[in-house]
C-alpha cells in the first residue's frame, strides 16, 4: 500500500511539475514539444476560474456520504481540507493548482490504517461542482465521483 501512495505521489509531483514549467512556456510564445493531446486539453479548458478561493466551503458526493469540507487554499499550492465519512480519515497530502484557467484540487489520505486512497478533482463553474476520480486503497481501482457543493 506504501508502493501504491508513493507512486501517486509521483504521478502527481510530476504532472504539477509539467503544468508549472510548461505553461509559462506557452504564454511567453515560446514553443514546446506538448502532445496533441495536452495542447487541446489546454485549449478546451472547462473553467475559467478567477478565484481560487470559490471551492471553499462544504462539498458532499453524489453517491455517499462522503464530505470534503474546504477552509483555506494558500498561496503555495496546499490547502487545509477535512474528508468525513463515517470511518478514520487522516490527509497524508492536499493540494491545488489553477493552471490553464481549470482549477484542480488533489487529496491523498488514509483509511483505517490503509494507505493509497486519493482523489483528484477539479471544479467546473458552469454547474458549480467538483467532478474527478476516485481511487480505492483496497483494491487500487478507480471510480468516478462528483461533489456538490452543501448551503
Amino acid at each position: 500500500m506504501q508502493k501504491i501512495t508513493i507512486l501517486i505521489s509521483g504521478f502527481l509531483f510530476l504532472f504539477l511539475s509539467a503544468v508549472i514549467i510548461l505553461v509559462p512556456l506557452q504564454a511567453k510564445g515560446k514553443k514546446t514539444n506538448l502532445p496533441v493531446i495536452f495542447k487541446e486539453s489546454l485549449k478546451n479548458s472547462y473553467s475559467k476560474i478567477q478565484d481560487k478561493n470559490i471551492i471553499k466551503g462544504n462539498w458532499q458526493s453524489d453517491d455517499s456520504a462522503v464530505e470534503l469540507h474546504i477552509s483555506r487554499l494558500f498561496d503555495n499550492g496546499s490547502l487545509e481540507i477535512k474528508y468525513s465519512n463515517s470511518k478514520f480519515i487522516f490527509i497524508e497530502k492536499a493540494g491545488w493548482t489553477n493552471s490553464s484557467e481549470v482549477l484542480r484540487l488533489f487529496v491523498i489520505y488514509r483509511q483505517d490504517d490503509n494507505s493509497g486512497y486519493s482523489l483528484s478533482l477539479q471544479y467546473l463553474a458552469e454547474k458549480d461542482i467538483l467532478i474527478g476520480a476516485y481511487v480505492d486503497g483496497s483494491d487500487n481501482k478507480s471510480y468516478n465521483v462528483t461533489f456538490r457543493r452543501i448551503k
